[in-house]
């Protein structure tokens, strides 16, 4: 079994960001999930030391830094979401399991378990596993 590196991991989210068909190993999945946090946490920035330095009657000048930053927040929501499908059927589950996310409590802890499983090996009705190039 090979891994995929970071960059491949990223090129490889971005080419698919839409498509929820298809399989993704945890490499592409985790590496996924570190490059979203550390872009949230650089279009949160500008957020807050506008919102710091700013009079608090010009409030209305982190608007279009808030913009931007939920911009790039809602693009990446959907690259998750498409991303954990396809990691769910790297395990030959349904996409559908992504829901499991949202039981109150549990949800996101069984999330997590289910996304640190390894690859189901071989080919599953959602393609072929990845073996590196």
């Amino acid at each position: 079994m090979e891994i995929m590196n970071f960059s491949q991991a990223i090129q490889s989210v971005f080419s698919k960001a839409t498509k929820l068909e298809g399989r993704a190993p945890r490499s592409e999945y985790w590496y996924w999930v570190l490059f979203t946090f550390i872009v949230q946490m650089f279009t949160i920035l500008p957020v807050i030391l506008v919102a710091m330095l700013i009079p608090q009657r010009d409030v209305w000048a982190i608007l279009p830094f808030l913009i931007a930053a939920g911009s790039i927040w809602v693009f990446l929501w959907i690259t998750r979401i498409t991303v954990t499908v396809r990691r769910y059927h790297d395990q030959g589950m349904s996409g559908w399991m992504f829901f499991i996310g949202f039981i109150p409590a549990v949800g996101g802890l069984l999330e997590i378990i289910f996304m640190l499983q390894p690859s189901q090996p071989g080919s599953n009705k959602f393609g072929v596993q990845y073996l590196g190039k």
